[in-house]
């Protein structure tokens, strides 16, 4: 008894505060709502469900995005994963909730009612329609439709990679009704565009700005949802920059060793040939297209040419080393050149002019002490010959081939830094 009552209480509280109105129908009221309006008024879904079919029907659309699945730079094909909030006014779906039991809305299969023929336009994929066949509509006693479609969307992403990995990328997803101008059907969207409340963050991409449009004056019926992302930089920074950054520091490195050890040519080809795999690796990664041209492909490629320039280097040097042992001179040339670059020549004017009256004033003490029998002219010829002697150098390919190791370090050790700072600078404070 007491049992009884007290389902007999919930069950007049339910009715009567209501979870949701027609929670006290039974199955004939909605089998008798369904009989009403598909078999009694005859509703075609064929049929644009307005009385007056110069009218078009007003589709609002919003984009419920939850995750950003992909984003290809090969294929440039953006992967989400988002469901479509999509509603219109069927004036033939419209019935009184109080002749069915308070019934204020019912789920009908959405290929049993009118829905306008909704599809991603630039799909990289084949055209479908969205939902499946087993996906319901929320109709409304008002006559208010609701369609939540959802699906894996491979959309058509045109990528520009020119500041990668510090990019920002815009894709959009263009939805369209297939077979009905802006006549027929008026498509628009919320304030928003698309929704974020359900989105899941992506490892590789942060959402930083969304947005939609609608063509006014355009006869296609259709929606642009606007997905605006930044690439988050930190995983190529090491896996792809640092170990550029670090093959190109050894490669300069190789004008450490001597020529006598014998390694220097083997080690300058082997970095090449790392640089070389290295970048067959990276570049498989690019979308194949010429119509922009990434900073990061420029400075791979002047490492690359940095990288071969300096094995022909390693490889001329290692040439030069062995010209000692055949008794080839040193071309004059050559040692002008050599003492231009180590600035020799700019300071052996100061260096005669600090000697000259150190000089004098040696030869006029040795007169003294000879008791005048030394010639003083004679011995300032003498030492000018000796110190033009002890100023003159690269006598030989060993003291050439270390001199120009040091002159070719700290040149491609420049290149290096400048095309680095470059990179960093023009990408990241695009």
């Amino acid at each position: 008894m007491f049992i009884g009552v007290q389902r007999l209480f919930v069950l007049l509280a339910v009715c009567g505060f209501g979870i949701h109105k027609g929670s006290c129908a039974d199955g004939n009221d909605a089998k008798n709502l369904r009989k009403q309006l598909f078999v009694t008024d005859g509703y075609d879904k064929k049929v644009r469900p307005s009385n007056n079919q110069s009218d078009p029907i007003e589709v609002y659309v919003s984009l419920y995005l939850l995750s950003i699945n992909e984003l290809s730079e090969t294929t440039e094909t953006l992967k989400t994963t988002a469901y479509l909030w999509i509603t219109w006014y069927d004036e033939f779906l419209q019935w009184d909730p109080s002749d069915y039991g308070g019934i204020d809305y019912y789920h009908w299969p959405q290929g049993d009612v009118w829905k306008p023929d909704v599809a991603l336009k630039n799909s990289f994929l084949e055209y479908k329609e969205l939902g499946v066949s087993s996906l319901n509509v929320l109709v409304s006693s008002d006559g208010y439709v609701e369609w939540y479609p959802f699906q894996v969307f491979q959309s058509t992403c045109s990528v520009d990679i020119t500041y990668f990995p510090f990019d920002t990328q815009e894709c959009k997803l263009k939805f369209v009704a297939w077979s009905y101008s802006t006549y027929e059907v008026y498509m628009d969207s919320g304030d928003k565009g698309i929704e974020l409340e359900e989105y899941e963050s992506n490892s590789e991409w942060d959402v930083i700005d969304t947005s939609y449009s609608v063509n006014w004056e355009s006869a296609e019926s259709s929606v642009v949802f606007s997905i605006k992302i930044k690439r988050k930089p930190l995983y190529v920074l090491l896996s792809v920059i640092m170990p550029i950054i670090m093959l190109a520091v050894l490669n300069i490195f190789v004008f450490v060793l001597p020529c006598d050890s014998g390694e220097k040519a083997s080690y300058s080809i082997t970095v090449f040939l790392a640089f070389a795999v290295f970048l067959s690796i990276i570049s498989a990664t690019f979308p194949e297209n010429s119509e922009v041209v990434a900073l990061f492909s420029v400075y791979l490629i002047i490492q690359t040419l940095q990288s071969t320039v300096i094995t022909l280097i390693a490889l001329a040097l290692t040439r030069y080393a062995s010209f000692d042992g055949l008794g080839t001179p040193v071309p004059h040339q050559l040692k002008a050149f050599l003492n231009v670059i180590t600035c020799k020549t700019c300071c052996a004017k100061y260096i005669r002019k600090n000697q000259v009256t150190d000089i004098e004033i040696n030869a006029e003490k040795v007169t003294k002490k000879s008791n005048g029998k030394l010639d003083n002219k004679h011995f300032i010829l003498k030492t000018n010959e000796q110190n033009s002697d002890h100023q003159s150098r690269f006598n030989t390919w060993k003291e050439v081939v270390n001199k120009l190791d040091v002159i070719f370090f700290v040149f491609f050790t420049c290149v290096l830094i400048i095309s680095t700072l470059l990179f960093f600078v023009i990408s990241a404070t695009k």
